[in-house]
């Protein structure tokens, strides 16, 4: 079997991911709404950042048969001249690797990787570290590694320049610190794929980075975790795991003091250690009354992208293309619900903000669940639309969140695991109400989903839309089933 480079960094994550990966991937999960979003936008930006390369000649492949042929396609282009040569194979032994792209510099090569982050992170390294082993087998001498990625000072303004984008980062000398290692770990990584049999798939030989991911794979191989297992406790992390096998604790049971715990771990430690619900009855009520009406149940759903896709916007930033809002009025008062769904190419703000502000008023209290996100939206909106700041202004200025009692641990429950999201938060204090029975049921499907039927002509627009309408009104939905439900607790 050959080793990609992808199928290296597989092997950095976990060894038996890699394992899995030749001979049983049927064991991997699918890849998530977030990761699918980071894929689609990198490609988006690497289709500009090639342009800083106009005279490449792009190998690449669009069939399988195309694929067969990279090498030789390759091996032509240079042969014929080229000065840069984009989506090139190269092999060595059981090691290929396709190249971002590779420039003949004066006596030696330059390496360029292609990542739509706002700067080149470690893995980064690890990638170029890889491909240059097998590319100086092959008598190109690499002399300077680069990453190309996002600039996220850049702000578009009409047609998008590549050169203002992208940023060149020179990695050259990590990576050359990293050859010796690569190269053993590829040797190893070769004989994992090689082998009939999986590797150890101890959870702590996991790359911290990835531990998350590779447990939830880990609960699903032979042989099974054990029920009290400590890597059933929500939220533990590498360094939580490690310092506690290192104490000879491999059960939750043998767990007596929170310290070695982080915090995620250490609050559903501590309500299973209450034996269920507590609610600090004092704080709630404080927290409860700060809250005035009308109450205003508002939330976001955000749209960004690599390549920023309107004027005045940078790569990454969120801007809000959705919103819902409950309202009521006074604790008697029918419950009102209003929403928006910007259904254009255009830039959403406008619509937005033109709708929403007609139905806040001055006074009462805005509930949102987690004001961090939320208030940073309405303070980059105020600078799109600098008409709409006052407006601004005075939401942010009057909004609680209503996360707090959870996030602050005034109410605790062993079945919140630990969390203080509202989807975890929201079937534990109102029993039987929940996402599940949604067709969008987080915010990184939401965003590639308006994406997909908003900036293309599809058949399914209207129906993503209803879908789009209930996700984010289950929010809301939710934040004032959850409120009520708060009042019960010192009814």
């Amino acid at each position: 079997m050959m080793l990609s480079k992808s199928d290296y960094m597989d092997f950095l994550r976990h060894p038996a991911l890699l394992w899995l990966k030749k001979h049983d991937p049927s064991k991997i999960p699918p890849i998530d709404a977030a990761t699918q979003q980071r894929m689609e936008s990198g490609y988006d930006f690497e289709e500009y950042a090639e342009r800083l390369f106009p005279d490449a000649i792009k190998i690449g492949f669009n069939s399988p048969s195309e694929y067969r042929t990279m090498l030789s396609r390759t091996a032509t282009a240079w042969t014929k001249g080229a000065n840069y040569v984009a989506q090139g194979m190269y092999k060595l032994g059981e090691l290929t690797c396709i190249t971002d792209v590779l420039e003949a510099d004066g006596d030696g090569y330059t390496l360029t990787e292609i990542k739509s982050s706002n700067s080149a992170k470690p893995e980064h390294i690890l990638d170029l570290a890889f491909q240059k082993i097998i590319l100086e087998a092959n008598g190109y001498t690499i002399h300077k590694c680069q990453v190309v990625h996002a600039n996220p000072f850049y702000l578009r303004h009409g047609a998008i320049d590549p050169s203002a984008l992208t940023c060149f980062t020179d990695v050259t000398d990590d990576v050359e610190k990293k050859l010796a290692e690569t190269q053993e770990q590829a040797t190893q990584a070769v004989s994992i794929i090689n082998s009939q049999t999986i590797p150890d798939i101890d959870p702590l030989i996991a790359a911290p980075s990835s531990f998350a991911a590779w447990l939830q794979i880990r609960k699903s191989l032979e042989p099974k975790l054990s029920d009290d297992s400590i890597y059933h406790l929500p939220k533990i992390g590498h360094q939580v795991a490690k310092k506690l096998i290192s104490q000879n604790i491999d059960n939750i049971g043998d767990i007596d003091e929170a310290s070695p715990l982080s915090h995620g771990t250490a609050k559903y430690w501590k309500a299973l250690s209450r034996n269920g619900r507590h609610t600090n009855s004092t704080k709630l009520l404080q927290f409860l009354d700060t809250i005035r009406y009308p109450v205003y149940y508002l939330d976001y759903e955000t749209v960004s992208n690599a390549v920023p896709i309107w004027d005045n916007t940078s790569p990454h930033q969120p801007v809000p293309f959705q919103y819902s809002l409950h309202i009521k009025r006074d604790p008697n008062a029918v419950l009102e619900h209003f929403e928006y769904l910007h259904g254009e190419a255009d830039f959403p703000v406008d619509g937005l903000l033109g709708s929403l502000s007609k139905l806040i008023d001055i006074s009462g209290t805005i509930l949102v669940w987690n004001q961090s996100f939320e208030k940073k939206r309405n303070e980059a909106m105020a600078v799109f639309r600098p008409e709409y700041k006052s407006f601004l202004e005075s939401v942010n200025e009057r909004v609680i969140d209503l996360m707090d009692p959870f996030r602050k641990d005034i109410i605790t429950d062993p079945a919140f695991l630990g969390s203080y999201s509202i989807k975890d938060v929201l079937p534990v204090m109102v029993p039987g109400c929940s996402y599940n029975e949604l067709d969008i049921k987080d915010g990184g499907t939401a965003l590639n989903e308006w994406k997909r039927v908003t900036l293309q002509d599809t058949p399914d627009k209207e129906s993503v839309y209803i879908d789009l309408k209930k996700y984010c009104e289950r929010d809301t939905e939710a934040m004032v089933k959850i409120h009520e439900a708060l009042k019960n607790e010192i009814a």
